[in-house]
């Protein structure tokens, strides 16, 4: 899954920005947003930000994962690191 290695260079940007704070794990399932555990509101920003810039930097392409749909959406793609892959190839896939 090409997004999922686009999220662990991003997560690798994240803990490398920031080697006081706990790291974020690179797995599917690891927690982002969750009532019981995930990362902090911060990380999560800082997160988005570099996964929109890797895609960018890879790819070429511009995307916005906070926009409008997510609110529309079923379930949260910001769950978990899998459910955020599964968003951005849903993302490229429309682009």
């Amino acid at each position: 899954m090409r997004s999922l290695e686009l999220i662990y260079k991003a997560i690798d940007e994240i803990n490398a920005q920031n080697p006081d704070a706990p790291p974020v794990s690179k797995s599917p399932e690891t927690m982002l947003l969750d009532s019981k555990g995930g990362v902090d509101s911060l990380t999560l920003v800082n997160l988005v930000v570099a996964i929109e810039q890797v895609v960018f930097d890879e790819t070429g392409k511009s995307i916005a994962l906070a926009d409008e749909s997510i609110f529309s959406s079923a379930e949260n793609p910001f769950q978990s690191v899998g459910s955020l892959a599964l968003y951005l190839d849903n993302l490229s896939a429309a682009a």
